[in-house]
Parts: structure tokens; C-alpha cells; sequence
């Protein structure tokens, strides 16, 4: 509720596409899907990156964030190969744009990982992120 209604202050105030309420969508995105409320946050994570893609464009750490965080609704949901894909593709951009050894690139391939099952990797990776 807390949440909500600071969003609704900020887009009032800001504007729907400003990064604070956009920050503040991606929280309410998360608590909905610690929540289970898995289609609610998925729409409101695709609404998120749709925002973002176009004001910030799909390479921007904060788009790759948006679909890492989709990438976990779809796995929550059961939808393991979309999923699995999803982090795929964030992993190659980061690789690009931010590089092999970045944190953000090194925690998405740890998710990776332990998305195929290969948990002592993973770990170990997630270890030193």
C-alpha cells in the first residue's frame, strides 16, 4: 500500500516516465512477486522495461536490470525456458556493453547457472559477486 501510494504522489508530481517513479514501480514489481502475485508483477515489469527501453533504450544497465528481474517472474512461474532465454539474452548485452568480468554481467551468469541446475558453479560465482 506504501508504495502505491508514493507512486501515485510521484506520477502525479514527476510523471509516470520519471526515473523515481519508475524506481518506485520496480520496487512495488518485486514486493508483488516475493508476494506470488506472479502476473501482476510480470505486467508491471513488462510496463517498467516498455518505459525504459524507449527513454533509456534496451542497453542501459537499468533496462538489462528490468528484464533480469522478468527473467526471475517467468522462472517463479514455471516458464523455465522463456526464462532461461530471457537471461541468455541480458547476459549477451551485458557481456558487450558492460563486459565479461562487470558484477551485474557475473551475477546473471551465476543465475544462469543455477537456473540449468549447475549449483556449485554458481555458487561459487555468486560468491564472488
Amino acid at each position: 500500500k506504501l508504495f502505491e501510494q508514493i507512486l501515485k504522489v510521484q506520477q502525479s508530481t514527476l510523471g509516470s516516465q520519471h526515473p523515481s517513479s519508475l524506481s518506485t514501480q520496480h520496487n512495488l514489481a518485486s514486493i508483488l512477486q516475493h508476494q506470488g502475485k506472479y502476473e501482476e508483477s510480470l505486467k508491471l515489469f513488462e510496463q517498467i522495461l516498455k518505459v525504459q527501453q524507449s527513454t533509456l533504450g534496451s542497453q542501459h544497465p537499468s533496462s538489462l536490470s528490468t528484464q533480469h528481474n522478468l527473467a526471475f517472474v517467468l522462472k517463479d512461474q514455471g516458464k523455465y525456458e522463456e526464462s532461461l532465454k530471457l537471461f541468455e539474452q541480458v547476459l549477451k548485452v551485458q557481456q558487450s556493453s558492460l563486459g565479461s568480468q562487470h558484477p551485474a554481467t557475473q551475477h546473471n551468469l551465476a543465475s544462469i547457472l543455477q537456473h540449468q541446475g549447475k549449483y556449485e558453479e554458481s555458487s561459487k560465482l555468486f560468491e564472488q559477486v
